[in-house]
């Protein structure tokens, strides 16, 4: 298993200047994570050393960029979609406690863990939500409320503009952890981005440490609203892209 000085060093790598109470919130949570993993199975993943190197550096990497994105905002609204065991939403909840953070998830099995994660590690800048993202876009307390959204290993970037960008405000950020198809994949978003009313800023490679994989965060500015109509129910939006779609 890897070392307590070991951790420390990969969050020093990663910028992070964190104390022992983010650290210790941190590897609570991934005890919750390997006991959650016994009875319903929150991860893929199973070992421990595995989640932290596959899991919790990965989402922690960008933390300087996070940093510079807040800039001097003294508490923006974060929303991470499908944050599954929440990740990325509960690292940062941890390491950025001045932001408001709330996660979105579908399964039960998720937002019940969620709920427990957040009572445990004392996380008072953290809400649950369960629905569906493509549902609760539409309602009015959610819709272009959030200065930052996020998702990681959701689904294709196509798919995710048309769900995340309804509730990014015109100003904010979506932030979307890729892998190496992230080229790809903005290439072919672009349109169906821009028709959301998003245009792509940047894509930042980050580097997690003790993953020997391509990593980047593909950052798309939300520079006007987006149309009410959208997003679409789940099944047209897998089954079209709104390229496809007349009157765009």
């Amino acid at each position: 298993m890897i070392s307590a000085e070991e951790i420390k060093k990969a969050l020093q790598a990663m910028e992070i200047a964190s104390g022992h109470r983010e650290e210790n919130r941190m590897m609570t949570f991934l005890d919750l994570i390997t006991a959650w993993n016994l009875k319903t199975g929150i991860t893929g993943t199973k070992e421990r050393e595995e989640i932290l190197k596959r899991h919790f550096f990965d989402c922690l990497s960008p933390y300087s960029f996070f940093h510079l994105l807040a800039g001097e905002k003294s508490s923006p609204s974060l929303l991470d979609i499908g944050t599954g065991g929440g990740l990325p939403g509960i690292l940062l909840a941890i390491f950025f406690e001045e932001f408001r953070v709330s996660l979105i998830d579908a399964k039960k099995k998720n937002t019940m863990f969620l709920e427990e994660v957040i009572k445990k590690l004392g996380l008072q800048n953290t809400t649950v939500i369960s629905g569906r993202a493509e549902e609760l876009a539409h309602e009015n307390r959610y819709r272009e409320n959030f200065d930052f959204v996020t998702a990681r290993a959701v689904a294709v970037t196509s798919v995710l503009a048309e769900l995340s960008l309804p509730f990014c405000k015109p100003g904010g950020s979506v932030v979307l952890y890729k892998s190496r198809k992230v080229f790809e994949e903005a290439k072919d978003a672009t349109a169906v981005i821009n028709n959301l009313g998003g245009q792509i800023e940047d894509i930042k490679e980050i580097r997690p440490p003790y993953l020997n994989e391509y990593r980047a965060l593909l950052v798309i500015k939300k520079v006007s609203p987006s149309l009410y109509k959208y997003p679409r129910k789940y099944a047209k939006i897998i089954k079209t892209s709104l390229i496809d779609q007349k009157g765009l």
